[in-house]
Order: structure tokens, then C-alpha cells, then sequence
């Protein structure tokens, strides 16, 4: 797997009220990541669990790193936001460790911002 492309993941910062919460800059972490395909198993499960699976990314995962966790968000090159839905710790077909994200759009009628 080749990860050529660069994604931030951050953690929405507390506030008072849903218009308040914004992504925290200082939570934000920069990786690289290689973009997989959304099966039709995969889609159809986020469904059953009400969510939409739109997108799908692997991460390499240092020993040293922090875990990247499920309700984190992120943005990758094309500047959309993405909520986590699920990640799964795992290695790739050379044995390496990696992160494999599944990415929904955030529900809601409330725009998330970066501080």
C-alpha cells in the first residue's frame, strides 16, 4: 500500500452548545494515508448501525503513536470533514501496522470549524 496523501485528524473541542464546538487545532495530528475502497458489506453494515460509510482510509501506525479512536474527525487533501465511525487496528499485506478508518460525513445541521 502506497500512503501518498496527508490527512489531520482532530477532536471536537467542548462547548456550550452544538453551534459552539469547533475541531481543537491543538488536538490536531498529521498522518499519512492511502486511500481503500468501500465495499458493499462495509456500507451495508454502517447502515444497519445508522451510519454512511462514504470513504475509507488506512493509516500506518508507529509503535510510538497515538491511537487514533472512533468520534475523532478528519481532514484529508480534498478539505472536506469526516467523522471517524469506526477504526480498526490491524496490519496491511506487507505486515506492517495500520489504522483503517472508516469515514462518515457528520450528521447534523451544524458546521464544525477549525480553531
Amino acid at each position: 500500500m502506497i500512503y501518498d496523501r496527508v490527512l489531520r485528524v482532530y477532536t471536537l473541542a467542548p462547548g456550550s452548545s452544538p453551534v459552539r464546538r469547533q475541531l481543537d487545532a491543538a488536538s490536531a495530528m498529521e498522518h499519512c494515508y492511502a486511500e481503500m475502497e468501500v465495499y458493499a458489506a462495509r456500507y451495508y453494515q454502517g447502515r444497519q448501525a445508522g451510519v454512511t460509510i462514504t470513504r475509507m482510509v488506512a493509516v500506518p501506525r508507529p509503535d510510538d503513536d497515538v491511537r487514533i479512536e472512533a468520534d475523532q474527525y478528519v481532514i484529508p487533501e480534498d478539505g472536506r470533514v469526516y467523522r471517524i465511525a469506526q477504526a480498526q487496528y490491524g496490519t496491511d499485506d506487507n505486515g506492517l501496522p495500520v489504522t483503517t478508518l472508516s469515514l462518515a460525513e457528520p450528521e447534523g445541521k451544524y458546521e464544525l470549524y477549525k480553531t
